[in-house]
């Protein structure tokens, strides 16, 4: 009876964190634009570690990020698969809007994270929206998140992984969108860049010290 009453009070912390994130700063938003460059597979990937980014937000012992999803309309491949796999997604704490991410937000307050740009992120900061493509990128062109930004004058930025470790090659920046929400949300609760990125990359890329 007491392991079940903990239980219960533990769910009810969780969805308390959950309902104050859409108070948080800073914003972080996953753009679901490019879903017709994927398989079904690569969308049911997508979606899984989007859930894996909502997962993170429930540990009560960290500070939040207010989750959006942006270019999610009803009608999209990507958002039926939320509604079919994924039990409760409508009443999920997050904002979900059907338009453009560069629709939503003014420009200068927006920070697209990808792995092409030549500028590395150095701090978070509670008055930019972070924006993490949401794809997988298996079969998507290098450059296609960063052109589109330099078409709509946004800001571009890298998680600094070359300033700590030694790359052989460009895939090896390339993470998954719940590893790059990891690293930022524990860089956002107080955890230095080479730390953060030390608990999410493989091992067998080296260590610069």
């Amino acid at each position: 009876k007491q392991w079940y009453q903990r239980r219960v009070r533990g769910i009810q912390a969780e969805k308390e964190h959950l309902r104050a994130s859409l108070q948080s700063l800073p914003r972080v938003a996953i753009d679901c634009a490019y879903e017709h460059f994927m398989s079904e597979k690569e969308l049911n990937k997508t979606r899984s570690q989007v859930q894996r980014c909502y997962s993170l937000l429930k540990r009560t012992e960290l500070k939040n990020f207010h989750l959006h999803l942006s270019n999610l309309p009803e009608t999209s491949a990507l958002y039926k698969s939320f509604l079919d796999k994924t039990a409760g997604f409508e009443g999920m704490y997050l904002t979900r809007f059907a338009g453009s991410i560069f629709e939503q937000f003014p420009a200068e307050d927006l920070v697209y994270l990808t792995p092409d740009s030549p500028h590395p992120l150095t701090e978070i900061s509670l008055t930019s929206v972070y924006v993490i493509g949401g794809f997988v990128d298996d079969n998507i062109k290098r450059n296609t998140s960063l052109d589109r930004c330099l078409v709509e004058g946004v800001r571009t930025a890298r998680l600094p992984i070359q300033e700590h470790y030694e790359i052989g090659n460009h895939k090896q920046c390339v993470l998954t969108i719940n590893q790059v929400f990891e690293v930022l949300l524990m860089v956002h609760n107080g955890m230095e860049w080479a730390e953060a990125l030390d608990g999410i990359l493989p091992k067998r890329k080296a260590y610069l010290p």
